[in-house]
Parts: C-alpha cells; sequence; structure tokens
C-alpha cells in the first residue's frame, strides 16, 4: 500500500518581507535611541569651554553672545553673522584676509548654534535675535559698524538696521534667508504633520539628534548647502562639529527648528515696506548657483531696496565664503573699501 503524502503547505510569500520589515524597524529604533543616548553622554560641555577658543561672552538681552575680536581697536569695524549650524570658527578662511585689509573683524553666533547660551525661554524670533545682536554691537563701543548676516544670520542683521539704523554704517547680505513677503501673502498655516513630528519636546530632541546634531551627518547637510561640493573638507565639516559638545545642543535646536516651522511672526525683514524704508545702505553678495536662497530672491529684495547693489559670485552656492573664499573675500574687501572712503 503507497505511502500517503501529507497535503503540501501553503507558500508564505509575506515571511520574509515581514523579517526585513521587522529587521529595518529595529534598527532604525536603535538609531533613534542610540543617538539620544548619545545626546546625554557627547553633549557635556559648557559653552564656555576651551573649544570656543579666543573668544569672549557678552551679554545681550536674556543670552550671553560668543563673540571674536581680530584686528587694531582703532579699525573700522565689521560684525559678520553666521548663518545656521555655523559659529565663529566657520569664518577662518575669511577673517585674517579681512583683518589684513585693515578692519576690526568681529564674529557673532547667533543661540541656539555656536558657543552663544540659549535664551530661558527659547525665543529664537527674528525681532529677539535682532535685539541680541543690536546689544552686542552697542558692548563694543565703536557703532556704527558695517553688518554682515549670512543666511539664516542674514534675517536678524537685517532685522537690526531696521530697528536700529543708527548703529548701521551699511548692511551687507549674503545669500541671506529673508523670505520676504508680499503685501497681500495669506496669513501663514502651520502644517499639522509638523506640529505632530515637533510638537512633542522629547520628540523633536530625538528627531534633531538623530539627524540634525549627529555627526556622522554634518558632512551630508554641508553638502546639501553648496555648489562645490570639494569645498566640503573633512576639517571644514570637523570645525562645524565643535559646538555640538555643548550641552543641550539638540534640544535647544528642536526649540528652534520648532518656532521657525509654526511660528507666524511678521518682523519688519520680511516685507517689501521694510526694506523699502531701509535707512542703512544695503549691498547683497550672492551665490549664482544657490538652490537654497535662489537668485531670484536676491533679485526681489534689491527691487526692493531703493539705492541698493546686487553683487553676484559665479561658481558658488548657498556658502560662498567656504566655496571659493579667495573670490569671497576679494570682492567682499572691494565692497568694504567703497565704503570706508565714502563720504559719512
Amino acid at each position: 500500500m503507497a505511502t500517503r503524502r501529507p497535503p503540501p503547505r501553503p507558500h508564505r510569500w509575506w515571511v520574509l518581507p515581514a523579517a526585513v520589515l521587522l529587521a529595518l524597524l529595529l534598527a532604525a529604533t536603535g538609531w533613534v535611541l542610540g543617538n539620544a543616548l548619545r545626546v546625554l553622554a557627547v553633549e557635556d560641555q559648557d559653552p564656555d569651554h576651551p573649544a570656543a577658543g579666543r573668544g569672549r561672552w557678552v551679554p545681550a538681552q536674556d543670552a550671553k553672545l560668543h563673540v571674536t575680536e581680530q584686528g587694531a581697536a582703532g579699525a573700522p569695524v565689521l560684525v559678520l553673522v553666521a548663518g545656521t549650524g555655523a559659529w565663529a570658527g566657520t569664518w577662518a578662511g575669511n577673517t585674517d584676509a579681512l583683518q589684513s585689509a585693515g578692519w576690526r573683524v568681529v564674529t557673532v553666533d547667533l543661540p541656539p548654534f555656536g558657543f552663544s547660551s540659549r535664551p530661558l525661554d527659547a525665543n529664537y524670533s527674528r525681532h529677539a535675535q535682532a535685539q541680541r545682536l543690536l546689544a552686542a554691537i552697542r558692548s563694543l563701543g565703536t557703532a556704527p559698524v558695517v553688518l554682515l548676516g549670512h543666511s539664516y544670520g542674514g534675517g536678524a542683521a537685517a532685522e537690526a538696521a531696521m530697528l536700529e539704523p543708527a548703529l548701521i554704517r551699511h548692511l551687507i547680505l549674503v545669500d541671506a534667508a529673508i523670505g520676504l513677503h508680499a503685501a497681500n501673502d495669506p496669513s501663514c498655516e502651520v502644517n499639522p504633520w509638523v506640529e505632530a513630528l515637533l510638537g512633542w519636546r522629547p520628540l523633536r530632541t530625538a528627531v534633531v539628534a538623530t539627524f540634525g546634531t549627529q555627526p556622522l551627518m554634518t558632512r551630508h547637510w554641508l553638502e546639501q548647502l553648496v555648489y562645490r561640493h570639494d569645498a566640503v573638507t573633512p576639517e571644514r565639516a570637523a570645525t562645524y562639529r565643535q559646538p555640538l559638545k555643548v550641552r543641550g545642543t539638540s534640544a535647544a535646536i528642536g526649540d528652534w527648528a520648532y518656532q521657525l516651522a509654526t511660528s507666524c511672526e511678521a518682523p519688519r525683514s520680511q516685507s517689501q515696506a521694510g526694506f523699502a524704508g531701509l535707512r542703512p545702505p544695503l549691498t547683497l553678495l550672492w551665490g549664482a548657483q544657490d538652490d537654497v536662497t535662489p537668485p531670484r530672491q536676491a533679485r526681489e529684495i534689491a527691487a526692493a531696496t531703493p539705492g541698493s547693489r546686487l553683487v553676484m559670485l559665479p561658481g558658488v552656492g548657498h556658502l560662498p565664503q567656504i566655496e571659493d573664499p579667495a573670490r569671497f573675500n576679494a570682492r567682499l574687501i572691494d565692497l568694504l573699501e567703497s565704503i570706508r572712503t565714502a563720504a559719512p
């Protein structure tokens, strides 16, 4: 009598994909949790840690701003305000040339970036940043100054020039993230997905720690900002990483990102009327290949500002000061020389 075979088992095609998906979920969870633990272990330095170099801290409204100074005490003052994720050290390829051209060069770290302290109320509105910047300028005792703001720092610089024009001799915006609004723009709306993802502080801190302040991501994010990728050297990325060890960095940047994404602030420097009434002279230096704040935005700001000047920098993107420092320095020094020799 023939042996009776058992019926074949149904083919469970979904087992392998399910196992792969589970493995990916576990890996992602482990990555996020690992970065959350990294924050506790690595972000353990005070802002005044020696890594900040030769800087000092000046009281500015509700924070202490980290500033560095180079050049002769009696030289005209140029204040440099860095953008997102940047700090005094990221101007290293520029400050020596500017000092040699006869300027006293002052760099300012805007919180939550760099080695400045963070405001207790986590207010990173453009108005609040401009007030901090103005307080720092007053503390120098050399106003009026030439004020240069790059990217995110450009918004605070422009707002400061509109709030207290007597302190600003000339405003220079470099690939500035202004977000100029037309007079008939609708009121802002908060994306519910942004609110869901960033509304809970522990979750947004974990997100920032995983994708923003994770040192392995620094070079990647810099490469998204430049046209010349060869400018993003290991040494350059290491410079940007230095402040990531300051205590509370991921949480503070999460607070900043949440306010940036959900705020309905309407500062003067986002309006055409604000630029139309700008009293200090304005020059815009812009990377011709900038995909972050495209040249179209520079032309809109220039068109709204009577007497302004727009200088395009070919072959560079959003970070012209590091992509081609020699050309950037030369064009900026030419501009500064014309400012210095102009009638007051």
